[in-house]
C-alpha cells in the first residue's frame, strides 16, 4: 500500500478540487452545518470574497482546518521523502501530494490577499464602522487600525497641515449629507450598488429581482 495520502481532502479516495464555479450565496461559515471537504469551502469562499464588494464575516474555523491539514499533509510529505524505504513509485506520487498541497496554498494566500486588500482601501472606514469591525479577524482589525493611523498621519504631514483649520477633517461628510462614507463624503466605502454575478445551483424558474429595470 502506497504510503502517501492526502489529507485536505479529509478522504484517500475523494476527488481532486474541483474547477472553481461562481457561488450562488455566501459561504456557510458554520462548517459543523457543511460536511464538504475543507478545500471545496476555502474555494466557495474565495469565489465570494473575491465577487463581494464589502468583506464578508471573516470564516476563522475554515481557515484554521486548511491550515492545520496542510501542516500535517507537510509533516508526512518530509517524512516519507526522507524515508530511504520510500519507493520511486511512491515518491512520485508523494510529488502529486506536493503539488496539490501547493495548489491549496495559493488558494489561502490568493483568499487573505483579496480581503487584506479590501482592508486597505477601506481603512478609515472599518475603524469607524463597529459593523464592519466583526466581519475581520482579530489581525485584520489590528492591520486596519495600524493602517487607518499611518495613512492619517501621512495626510497629516504632506498635506492637511498647510491648509485651513476647517479644512483638515479627514471624515467630513458629503455636501448636503450627514454621512462621512455617502457618495462624495472623505471616507472610502464598500459600494454595495456594485454590479455581481451570481450562480443558480438549480433551476428556480422565473424571478423578479427588486429594482429591477
Amino acid at each position: 500500500m502506497s504510503h502517501a495520502r492526502y489529507a485536505l481532502s479529509e478522504d484517500e479516495d475523494a476527488p481532486a478540487p474541483a474547477p472553481p464555479v461562481l457561488a450562488s450565496e455566501p459561504v456557510k461559515h458554520a462548517d459543523v452545518d457543511d460536511d464538504r471537504p475543507a478545500i471545496h469551502r476555502l474555494t466557495h469562499a474565495w469565489l465570494n470574497e473575491r465577487g463581494s464588494p464589502e468583506l464578508l464575516p471573516w470564516p476563522g474555523d475554515l481557515v484554521d482546518t486548511v491550515m492545520d491539514q496542510l501542516q500535517q499533509q507537510q509533516a508526512i510529505l518530509d517524512s516519507l521523502t526522507s524515508d530511504t524505504a520510500t519507493s520511486d513509485e511512491e515518491h512520485f506520487r508523494l510529488n502529486l501530494v506536493q503539488l496539490d498541497a501547493d495548489r491549496c496554498r495559493w488558494l489561502l494566500r490568493s483568499f487573505l490577499r483579496t480581503r487584506l486588500d479590501k482592508v486597505e482601501k477601506n481603512a478609515s472606514y472599518i475603524v469607524r464602522e463597529r459593523s464592519e469591525q466583526v466581519r475581520l479577524s482579530d489581525m485584520e482589525l489590528g492591520y486596519a487600525k495600524r493602517y487607518a493611523q499611518l495613512l492619517a498621519d501621512h495626510l497629516s504631514t504632506s498635506v492637511l497641515q498647510f491648509l485651513p483649520e476647517s479644512m483638515r477633517g479627514l471624515d467630513d461628510p458629503a455636501p448636503g449629507t450627514s454621512m462621512p462614507n455617502a457618495p462624495g463624503g472623505m471616507l472610502a466605502a464598500p459600494s454595495l450598488d456594485t454590479p455581481v454575478f451570481v450562480y443558480g445551483k438549480e433551476d428556480g424558474g422565473s424571478l423578479t429581482l427588486p429594482d429591477a429595470v
